[in-house]
């Protein structure tokens, strides 16, 4: 049984938005975080209760992965889709779980 290549295509993109949701957050060597660079330069705080609470920074990847989930969708049939389909869809109900747990059931 041959095994045929998928062709690299839009689809394909949707792992490039997978690794900048996972990248806006991540902790760098030298201690920076884009996303916390990028609510400093708002003007935003990044904890619900100063220094600790709900790290809304955590929000900023949502739409990465929401973009990763559309993209794949659209263009199930290029390399890497449906991996990132899965991984996005994962990573986007996890987010909405935590996102209602901790913001909107507290009240």
């Amino acid at each position: 049984m041959l095994a045929t290549k998928k062709r690299m295509g839009y689809g394909s993109f949707s792992i490039v938005l997978l690794m900048l949701g996972f990248l806006i957050n991540w902790h760098f060597d030298n201690g920076f975080i884009v996303s916390h660079a990028l609510f400093q330069i708002i003007g935003l705080d990044t904890y619900s209760n100063g220094t600790n609470g709900f790290h809304y920074p955590f929000l900023a990847s949502m739409p990465f992965w929401l973009a990763a989930v559309l993209v794949s969708k659209k263009y199930a049939n290029d390399f890497g889709a449906a991996v990132s389909n899965r991984i996005g869809e994962l990573m986007l109900a996890l987010s909405v779980f935590v996102t209602t747990v901790f913001l909107i059931l507290p009240f």
